[in-house]
């Protein structure tokens, strides 16, 4: 049983704590980010508006690393002893984070778009590797919960594996959803948030202590970001904040075993997700495209909407969908 000082309280605490910390780490960052000339060259293609363009390509970016780290450093303070469920998450961050910063590193060379498909899922997989066999290692069981339905626990070498390549595949899904809509100034931090803070309140109705502050950490610490990246940006999440930021809210709907209700939390990542897929599928066998634009947003983009506008209207949608989720949660919770 993980102990913590103020065992309701600290949640709230840390979350206050994390965002505290975030925004005043974050105007050194920048300063320091635009001493280095790291800007978002490469990452602002589907901008319509050459101006506006211009303008984001000399946005600073890797704004993903200070609310990474600094949920790391603050839950030491409120959750003694740590699980080794920590240093689980603490790997796949930093393997997911590697992936986005070779990734970044790659856009700032001229006529380079970044690492190849392949290699990127290649480290994806093997940061979800490191993260599964950490976490298994522990006392996490091999159990797949359905809402209104029975628990699935998995014994057998072969149902093992399967389910672990189930959740690898969840894992390097989600990562590279949230990548997908880190497309506008403040989209994927503030839809992030939303699943971030459902999942916390899932992690509650559980009694997990350390993993309710954990995600609190990090809604505290990715909402200090969000002021800063709200339009207009001052400088962008990088595909070093957006990948791993996707893998922990995997990791965690799979530490809490919510593993399907995920598809609720993160309904507009989802959807993002879906609209890439049905675009290059539809454009292969029709040369023709559904959207104007993929992912999603950018569509909504082409035709002439204001980013805010966009990015509100996904946020509302984002949190009817993981209210939804929740609800789903909680009713197969209580009547189950």
């Amino acid at each position: 049983m993980v102990r913590a000082g103020i065992e309701y309280i600290s949640p709230l605490l840390v979350a206050l704590f994390c965002f505290l910390l975030s925004k005043f780490c974050y105007p050194f960052w920048i300063r320091w980010i635009k001493n280095f000339r790291l800007d978002s060259k490469g990452h602002v293609d589907h901008i319509i508006d050459p101006d506006t363009k211009l303008l984001k390509e000399k946005t600073p970016s890797f704004g993903g690393v200070p609310f990474l780290i600094i949920p790391f450093f603050v839950v030491p303070f409120f959750v003694q002893p740590l699980p080794s469920a920590y240093y689980a998450f603490l790997a796949l961050v930093i393997g997911m984070a590697m992936v986005g910063l070779i990734d970044d590193l790659y856009k700032l060379i001229p006529s380079k778009k970044g690492i190849s498909a392949k290699g990127k899922s290649l480290g994806q997989i093997v940061a979800a590797t490191i993260f599964l066999t950490l976490l298994f290692s522990g006392e996490h069981d091999f159990l797949l919960k359905i809402p209104f339905g029975s628990e699935i626990s998995f014994a057998s070498v072969g149902s093992k594996c399967c389910f672990l390549f189930f959740l690898a595949f969840i894992l390097v899904g989600t990562s590279n959803a949230v990548n997908l809509t880190d497309g506008m100034d403040g989209l994927a931090g503030l839809l992030s948030i939303v699943s971030l803070f459902f999942l916390a309140l899932i992690s509650y109705f559980e009694g997990q202590v350390f993993t309710t502050c954990m995600i609190m950490a990090f809604t505290g610490a990715l909402f200090g970001f969000y002021l800063v990246n709200k339009k207009p940006a001052r400088i962008f999440m990088g595909d070093v904040g957006s990948l791993p930021l996707g893998g922990l809210i995997a990791g965690f709907s799979i530490y809490l075993h919510q593993e399907l209700v995920l598809v609720f939390l993160g309904g507009m990542f989802v959807i993002e997700t879906l609209s890439v897929i049905l675009q290059v599928s539809y454009y292969r066998q029709t040369q023709k495209r559904i959207f104007r634009c993929a992912p999603l947003h950018h569509h909504y983009q082409f035709h002439g909407q204001k980013e805010e506008v966009i990015v509100s209207r996904f946020a509302l949608v984002q949190i009817l969908f993981a209210f939804g989720g929740f609800l789903l949660y909680y009713l197969a919770r209580m009547y189950v």
